[in-house]
């Protein structure tokens, strides 16, 4: 393997790349194209020949500033691909990932491999990958703060940064700000040295006027994407909601915003609380909420770095999903309006003549589309400063899904993602998910008691159009169990051959566990005849997850199995790719059956449960070499 130390003062280029690969997408078709067969044979074989050879002659000896070899000639696209694979087999060493780390890589995340990364290899990034659009360390808990901000200053085209749960401060954030002009999303969650006053510096830079006298300006930064919940220590409670109304109205392009108390954020903004911050405001030396408040009124703040192209679409989130890719068109569309509106909000009355700052008629529209961190409470003023989301996480106490249906309806028609995290049983919560259920393609649930298949199968019918269900539960109490066995032959007759969802692509039903307890109770049987109608009736379904089901799943699959297929569609489960049936009682014929019958399956995990034996996992991996389709088993 050729190797050299030599300094290049550009960076290696593969030519044109207008097409976007979407590594999601290849994985779906395995080895269905000859790019990713040639790719998987790759990986299988880099640990016996390149990275051997690497590791034992150069790595710990050298410290090349760029390696010479065979995969220097792959296009980036290609080399963000190979990395997929090798952290999706846990194949990725530190070996590997120095081989890997060339200068058309512009996308690179390490989230599957955080004990990797170090001070070194972030050096090695910084100076290897000088072009690196999308940046992901989230979890990389072995960066101190001076390791963070070097290497965000030497990337100037990042335009994805997710440091999620890393040791991230305000310096941090700060030297982002600063050196990252083309920034467009930042993921901040879980950093719990980044206090809240810390995100100020996004949006406005303090400083020194000409005449000494304290001054700055705002950054212009255009961030469409700021997730940022659950940082601090909790010794800033009462500053969470100015500084999330402060960055609201100086990051006139954000489309998508997750802050602790955003709705109380909304409540502040709408009510014209502005005096609630100023101490805040000068110990930070911003202005106060107020000033910035007429600044964006009068269209005085407006993002840099506004694309004409379509190349910044599918950055905000890094490695966007196609929902989200339409997300980012929308937010696109509304900062094209912006610009060319000077990067002014437009009011309902904005257009009045006589209308100044003071008339209480004048308001500020933000261009939010999704917002995370939101209490059922402040729905009424969430809905006036942003009219247009289309997606929503909730938070709030038992009862409080009653009382918000009413506020909930003026997105009816629009709201396309839900997120529920709420105490109380799923009766409580049906009100809510009614209200926008209609236009609905994800719901999640979260904590939310379920209380059998009559209030399940309501929320089914709200929601048509559903692509995404993912729901994390606690099973029903076990007292239940005997009125649902006396229904369960009119609930079998009703849902055996009842279609549903026929849009769903990804099922996740987890119900949690007592600390100790090994098995489920199965407290809620009559769910089965639930599952026949999802699975069997939705014929897209891609990825299905089931963990610690209250109710035996052979019956279930083996109905499903016998199902015939739509006349206009596919059969059941066949285009099943992942399958999770954590801690669930499914048999060692059933999970053969699936895996003779469901030709696209390349993953299946089955952690957990008790009636797979180890020669069952080793009958699976004979059966998985004679498939088209390459087949990981999990089996713990």
């Amino acid at each position: 393997m050729p190797l050299f130390r030599a300094s290049q003062s550009g960076t290696v280029k593969g030519g044109p790349q207008k097409r976007k690969i979407k590594i999601a997408r290849r994985e779906e078709r395995g080895c269905g194209s000859l790019a990713s067969l040639c790719l998987w044979s790759l990986a299988e074989n880099m640990k016996n020949v390149w990275t051997k050879d690497y590791t034992q002659k150069y790595m710990d000896q050298y410290c090349f500033r760029y390696v010479m070899g065979p995969f220097n000639m792959l296009p980036g696209d290609l080399v963000e691909e190979l990395l997929s694979i090798l952290s999706s087999r846990s194949l990725l060493t530190r070996g590997a990932l120095h081989l890997l780390l060339l200068p058309q890589l512009q996308r690179l995340s390490l989230v599957a491999c955080t004990s990797l990364v170090t001070p070194n290899l972030c050096h090695l990034i910084g100076v290897r990958c000088p072009s690196l659009l999308c940046l992901d360390l989230s979890g990389s808990q072995q960066l101190c703060s001076p390791v963070l901000c070097e290497l965000i200053g030497g990337l100037p085209a990042l335009r994805s940064l997710s440091l999620a749960g890393t040791q991230c401060d305000g310096h941090v954030v700060g030297t982002a700000a600063a050196r990252c002009p083309a920034l467009r999303h930042l993921d901040v969650s879980r950093c719990h040295r980044l206090a809240p006053a810390g995100l100020l510096s996004l949006a406005y830079r303090p400083g020194a006027g000409p005449d000494g006298r304290p001054g700055g300006g705002y950054t212009g930064l255009g961030l469409r994407s700021l997730l940022a919940l659950d940082i601090g220590f909790g010794e800033e409670e009462e500053d969470r909601a100015w500084v999330a109304a402060f960055l609201l109205l100086a990051l006139p392009l954000l489309a998508r915003a997750a802050l602790e108390e955003l709705g109380e954020a909304c409540r502040l903004v709408a009510g014209r609380d502005f005096g609630r911050g100023d101490g805040l405001a000068a110990r930070a030396g911003v202005p106060g909420l107020g000033e910035v408040w007429g600044c964006r009124l009068r269209g005085k703040i407006g993002g840099r770095g506004v694309s004409d192209g379509g190349e910044d679409e599918g950055w905000a989130q890094g490695m966007a999903s196609e929902d989200e890719d339409e997300e980012e068109e929308e937010a696109g569309e509304t900062e094209e309006a912006l610009r060319k509106n000077g990067g002014r909000n437009t009011s309902q009355s904005e257009g009045q003549s006589g209308a100044g700052e003071g008339d209480p008629k004048k308001q500020v529209s933000l261009c939010l589309q999704e917002a995370q961190g939101v209490t059922v409470g402040a729905l009424r003023e969430v809905g006036q400063m942003c009219p247009n989301l289309r997606s929503l996480a909730l938070v709030g106490e038992e009862g409080a899904g009653r009382h918000g249906a009413r506020a909930m309806g003026q997105w009816a028609g629009q709201l396309h993602g839900l997120s529920l995290q709420l105490a109380g049983g799923l009766r409580e919560a049906l009100p809510l998910v009614q209200a926008v259920g209609a236009s609905l393609a994800s719901l999640t649930l979260e904590g939310i008691r379920m209380d059998g298949n009559a209030s399940f199968l309501q929320l089914l019918r709200a929601c048509p159009k559903l692509k995404t269900l993912h729901v994390h539960t606690e099973p029903p109490s076990s007292t239940e169990e005997e009125e649902e066995e006396q229904e369960e032959e009119a609930v079998e007759a009703n849902l055996r051959d009842a279609p549903c969802l026929p849009l769903l692509q990804s099922l996740k039903l987890n119900f949690l566990l007592d600390q100790g307890q090994k098995r489920p109770v199965m407290s809620w049987r009559a769910l089965r005849w639930v599952l026949v109608a999802l699975l069997g009736g939705s014929p897209l379904l891609e990825k299905v997850s089931l963990a610690a089901c209250p109710c035996p799943l052979d019956d279930v699959f083996l109905a499903v199995h016998r199902r015939p297929p739509a006349p206009s569609g596919p059969a059941p489960l066949q285009r099943l790719r992942d399958l999770s049936v954590i801690r669930c009682d499914v048999s060692e014929e059933m999970v053969q059956l699936l895996v003779s019958s469901v030709n696209r399956l390349s993953f299946l995990d089955l952690s957990g449960c008790w009636p797979v034996t180890a020669s069952c996992i080793v009958q699976l991996q004979w059966m998985a070499t004679r498939r088209c389709y390459p087949l990981t088993v999990v089996w713990t």
